[in-house]
């Protein structure tokens, strides 16, 4: 039996691409083969075939793994195969989140959504959270659908021990990292950055991760003029490992001001490293957080300037390691344990045997 885990894509350095390669490496460490397929993956990327392969490999006995967050034009043909079959769903981004600065991604959101029925076809469905399987409600059994999260303790950030805390005097550092586009409310840590400004609080914001829309990077660069702050943004864009793990060494706090997310893995990254977070509520990464940690979806951003005012007050230094972060950034890891994944596949073989 092999595990052929596929997705339309599998990048190094992107979220869907890393959980991808980190199930092929579950799968080896359980004793299973596990060849791992894409539409569009890093050329230089070893093990990655094309997708095309899958179909011409397949066997019986197999279990093909979709990763499934975008419209999927192979996705009929994965269902028709003779084999046992999971996806794991990551959610759809809303596309009106989308439709302003991002057209082409939008209509790819809604022939998503109109494919989602289609995922009953699947013996066992896997969500990065509740959130996200909550939103299969009316297309399949939600109660049916498995939780676990799309992380693993082996990957570099999760083995990667946070700096030791000491004495700073830096000025407070604010962090956002992930994709800079719309959904992604950037603009609303600017808000924060000029709120905290008024308040004589002299902190920065790093800004990490790819900007494929120059439309909205430009927006952002104003927005930060416009408010007197642009000097003090820094948009770092893609990182390596070593230069991402040193901003969360470095930053007070991390923003996460989405208006979605399955999941939210840097919310997890910068407990793990120790950092409070602060998170909009309405999307799955208040899941990760303690009730205290999260925002009203709408709450005026004047009340996040305020909270994180005080936060920031309260520690002499303004990278201090916070132990109850990193305690409950482990509790999460547990989650994701082979075993959980091994429990998967118990079950997609029995769910095929039941058929």
């Amino acid at each position: 039996m092999t595990l052929r885990v596929c997705a339309p894509d599998i990048f190094s350095g992107d979220a869907v691409g890393n959980h991808c390669l980190g199930i092929a490496r579950a799968a080896s460490r359980l004793g299973l083969a596990a060849e791992l397929y894409a539409q569009f993956y890093d050329v230089g990327m070893s093990g990655v075939r094309p997708l095309e392969e899958l179909f011409a490999t397949v066997a019986e006995d197999d279990v093909v793994l979709l990763s499934y967050s975008i419209f999927d034009p192979y996705l009929e043909r994965l269902l028709a195969l003779n084999c046992r079959k999971i996806c794991y769903f990551h959610g759809v981004t809303d596309p009106q989140l989308l439709r302003e600065l991002e057209p082409p991604t939008a209509r790819l959101c809604e022939l998503a959504l109109a494919q989602l029925p289609l995922l009953a076809g699947f013996d066992v469905v896997v969500a990065n959270s509740h959130s996200t399987a909550a939103s299969l409600a009316g297309m399949l059994d939600v109660a049916a659908v498995k939780v676990i999260p799309p992380v693993f303790a082996d990957m570099p950030v999760f083995q990667r021990e946070a700096a030791a805390a000491g004495a700073s005097s830096r000025e407070p550092n604010l962090l956002m990292v992930g994709r800079v586009v719309p959904h992604k409310r950037i603009e609303d840590g600017i808000d924060i950055l000029a709120l905290l400004k008024q308040r004589e609080l002299d902190a920065t914001l790093t800004i990490v991760g790819g900007s494929p829309n120059y439309e909205y990077q430009k927006l952002l660069i104003n927005h930060a003029r416009r408010l007197g702050v642009l000097e003090r943004v820094d948009f770092k864009g893609t990182l390596d490992d070593a230069d991402l793990f040193d901003c969360y060494d470095a930053t007070s706090a991390l923003l996460a001001m989405s208006r979605h997310e399955g999941f939210c893995v840097p919310v997890l990254e910068a407990m793990h490293f120790g950092k409070p977070v602060f998170v909009r509520g309405g999307t799955a990464a208040q899941e990760l957080c303690l009730p205290d940690w999260v925002f009203a979806p709408e709450a005026d951003l004047s009340v996040w300037a305020l909270a994180i005012a005080n936060r920031l007050s309260k520690s002499a230094a303004g990278n201090r390691i916070d132990s109850a972060y990193v305690a409950h950034a482990n509790e999460i890891l547990q989650r994701t344990s082979d075993s959980a994944w091994q429990d998967l596949l118990v079950e997609a073989d029995a769910q095929r045997s039941n058929a």
